[in-house]
């Protein structure tokens, strides 16, 4: 499976988990009406507490949620598309319409006839152990384990970028200003640190990056000014400031600038 046909199939299954907690949500406050609160709603949805939304899906909601769960971690390891059965590839025309499916369409024929069932979503997840380092490492220390390796790698922004443990799952929540950002963050967890039950629930969204107050030399002092090339934050001045409104590049002084008495 390509990288792209992947990444479709992740925010395919990203949809789904979105409405799922948006439906329940909207049941549980209540709204009869939507009509002009639908990104009220959304924004709801996003901020409420996943865990307790989830006590609230009944039980076909709650194997639904954990199939795409299942579903996500595979994309995350690489392992997604792959019948759990018979180990060959499931047909994308079967993906595209149950993207969970975690069998091909011959086993889970196969499957009905003998009237058998797959394992639970949520106990083949946890079935991946720890690597033999993080053995004895608890949920917080695990977590701090991957933050620190972030950190170190240094190519990642962690300002909205969420890592918690769960019963030694990993949960990647927020967002993250690139595809390209999000790879690193996924190798980092399965080729550096050899993790394999990870919950990866990432946002991409470029565009919030792109706002003035966090591009470098932007913004200063509120004006919302770029500073020309070669000029640090530290160094502005009014003299800089005049020669960008008059349109032309401001130039340093050749020598100091005598002090005002």
């Amino acid at each position: 499976m390509s990288e792209e046909d992947a990444l479709q199939f992740r925010i395919m299954l990203l949809k789904r988990r979105q409405e799922i907690f948006e439906h329940v949500n909207r049941l549980e406050a209540g709204w009869q009406t939507l009509g002009e609160r639908d990104i009220e709603l959304e924004e709801e949805a996003q901020k409420a507490d996943i865990s307790s939304l989830y006590e609230l899906l009944d039980e076909r909601g709650k194997q639904e949620i954990e199939e795409i769960d299942l579903a996500l971690c595979r994309i995350a390891v690489g392992t997604y598309g792959i019948c759990e059965e018979c180990e060959q590839l499931i047909a994308l025309k079967r993906l595209q319409a149950l993207p969970e499916s975690r069998l091909c369409r011959n086993c889970a024929q196969k499957y009905e006839q003998k009237q058998k069932k797959l394992r639970r979503a949520r106990e083949v997840i946890p079935c991946t152990p720890l690597p033999d380092e993080y053995l004895n490492f608890s949920d917080e220390e695990l977590q701090e384990e991957i933050l620190e390796h972030f950190r170190t790698d240094g190519r990642i922004d962690l300002e909205e970028l969420k890592v918690s443990c769960r019963r030694r799952m990993v949960y990647l929540e927020g967002t993250i200003p690139s595809e390209g950002e999000h790879q690193i963050v996924l190798q980092i967890l399965t080729d550096v640190m050899g993790l394999a039950s990870i919950i990866d629930l990432l946002q991409i969204d470029e565009l919030s990056w792109e706002r003035e107050d966090r591009a470098p030399g932007k913004a200063i002092s509120g004006l919302g000014r770029e500073l020309p090339i070669g000029v640090e934050v530290e160094d502005v001045t009014e003299d800089t400031l005049k020669s960008e409104e008059k349109g032309s590049p401001y130039s340093p002084p050749g020598r100091p600038v005598p002090e005002r008495e």
